[in-house]
């Protein structure tokens, strides 16, 4: 054990020098000014720039651009959710195509994948990822707002993919009747999200969607059964609804995008 320590002693004596030249010793108030001499030249240099610099930081922002930050976040999703997108879309459409009662499974289905699109690209909730989103140049409820609108877009080329081999697989159905069926509600729903959660927060914004959900094929149809009894009847005031959510829905888009503009925060 005394050898040990010996060796050890030995051991540290032969690197003390070899290892005094690595230390580093605190900077005095000669160097300090060597080192601003010497870059005095550069800070000339750059002096014209920095008034160009200042200049521009003058000058008023340029208004943001919600079709730039759509194509932007379009290029941000993964490709898996494409993929699982398409799936889901041509299993749909496939068990759609064959059924007798695909005009009420198609509209039922594509806002609910909506809402889970808009989920899956809201990370808002992360700490981390608030602080990134709000220090970016555009309001953080314009950044969201082109996430919905891209899940939208999305959702609305792939239905009418469906749509079109639908009606062409099934000719018992009304291709003007089954597009708004679908079509209108998704507007709707989208809308509605938007417009409450730019004014109640996400989470009212998601509850409310629920509940137009709800209202648009549950109290809807039951409505128009109670007051109706012929088929044409039933067809004209479905028709009329339809159209009346979809002028609701576009507004209230219309509306979130305007808000988005002045929020600042969500």
């Amino acid at each position: 054990m005394q050898n040990i320590d010996l060796e050890l002693e030995k051991l540290e004596e032969d690197l003390e020098q070899p290892l005094k030249s690595y230390l580093a010793t605190s900077p005095r108030s000669e160097d300090t000014q060597k080192l601003l001499l010497s870059l005095q030249d550069s800070f000339d240099e750059l002096k014209p720039s920095q008034v160009e610099f200042q200049f521009d930081q003058d000058a008023e922002p340029a208004k943001p651009s919600l079709a730039k930050q759509c194509i932007n976040q379009f290029s941000s999703y993964h490709w898996a959710y494409w993929l699982i997108s398409f799936l889901i879309f041509a299993m749909l459409t496939v068990i759609s195509s064959g059924s007798m009662e695909s005009d009420s499974l198609f509209p039922i289905v594509v806002p609910i994948y909506l809402l889970f699109g808009v989920l899956y690209s809201y990370k808002t909730w992360n700490k981390e990822m608030r602080m990134v989103e709000s220090i970016t140049p555009f309001p953080p409820a314009l950044l969201l707002l082109s996430k919905l609108l891209v899940i939208l877009v999305v959702n609305i080329g792939l239905s009418l993919l469906s749509t079109l081999y639908i009606v062409q697989d099934n000719t018992m159905i009304n291709p003007g009747t089954f597009l708004l069926h679908w079509f209108a509600p998704l507007l709707f729903l989208t809308g509605l999200l938007a417009f409450v959660m730019f004014h109640k927060g996400v989470i009212a914004g998601f509850i409310a969607a629920l509940f137009g959900w709800v209202l648009t094929f549950i109290v809807l149809p039951y409505t128009v059964f109670a007051i109706s009894g012929e088929a044409f009847q039933q067809n004209f005031l479905f028709v009329v609804s339809y159209l009346v959510i979809l002028g609701l829905g576009v507004g209230m888009l219309f509306l979130s995008y305007r808000k988005s503009l002045r929020l600042s925060y969500l």
